[in-house]
C-alpha cells in the first residue's frame, strides 16, 4: 500500500500520463491468473480513460485520469494476496477477514499517513471497503480498499492538478464506488 500511495503522489507531483484509450463500455484492463483466472472489466466514469502501467499474472496497475485537470487522477491497483486465502483454496473478499486483519491494513496506512481517518462502506453489490483519508507531505490524498478473490484492490485518488479544492468531495468518492461497484472479475474457464 506504501508503494501505491507513493506512485499516485509522484504521478500528480509530476503531472505526467501516458496514451490512453478511451471507451464508454466496460473495457478488459488485463487478466490475472493466482487461484483462477480471471479477466478484470471496468467502466470508465465520463471523460476518464485508462493506461495501463503493469499487467501479469498477480498485479495489476493503472492510471485513470481525465482530460480535465481540474478533476481526481486515480491509481488502480489490484494485486493477489495469499493471505486472504484460506487453506482449502477459498478465496476471501473484505468482508470474510477478521477485526485483527482489519486493523491490520489500518495500520499500514498509519505508517505513511499520521493523520489517517478511516471510514467503512460498500458497493452497490455489498462488498465491504475501506475508505482512508490522508496527508502525505502537502498531498491530500483518498484511498478505497478492499478484497476480492484474494485480490487487494486499491484506488487512490489526488485533486487534480488545477482543482480548486484539494480535499476530494464526497460526489468524487463516490464515483470511486461506483467505479468499483462496476468492476467484474470475469472467470475465464479453461478449454
Amino acid at each position: 500500500m506504501k508503494k501505491i500511495l507513493a506512485m499516485i503522489l509522484c504521478l500528480a507531483l509530476l503531472g505526467s500520463c501516458a496514451a490512453f484509450a478511451e471507451t464508454a463500455e466496460k473495457e478488459s484492463i488485463g487478466t490475472v491468473n493466482v487461484n483462477g483466472a480471471f479477466n478484470i472489466k471496468c467502466k470508465l466514469a465520463e471523460d476518464y480513460t485508462i493506461a495501463i502501467l503493469q499487467s501479469d499474472n498477480s498485479h495489476i496497475t493503472a492510471i485513470v485520469s481525465s482530460s480535465d485537470p481540474s478533476k481526481p487522477m486515480i491509481t488502480l491497483s489490484i494485486a493477489f494476496n495469499e493471505l486472504y486465502t484460506l487453506e482449502d483454496g477459498t478465496a476471501l473478499r473484505y468482508n470474510d477477514i477478521s477485526e485483527e486483519d482489519v486493523e491490520r491494513i489500518k495500520g499500514t496506512f498509519t505508517e505513511v499517513s499520521d493523520n489517517a481517518t478511516f471510514e467503512d462502506r460498500e458497493t452497490a453489490f455489498g462488498t465491504k471497503l475501506l475508505v482512508v483519508r490522508g496527508d502525505v507531505g502537502d498531498n491530500n490524498y483518498l484511498d478505497v480498499y478492499t478484497i476480492y478473490n484474494s485480490y487487494e484492490v486499491e484506488v487512490v485518488a489526488t485533486a487534480g492538478m488545477n482543482a480548486e479544492e484539494k480535499i476530494l468531495s464526497e460526489e468524487q468518492l463516490q464515483m470511486i464506488i461506483d467505479f468499483l461497484s462496476d468492476m467484474d472479475f470475469e472467470a475465464i474457464v479453461a478449454d
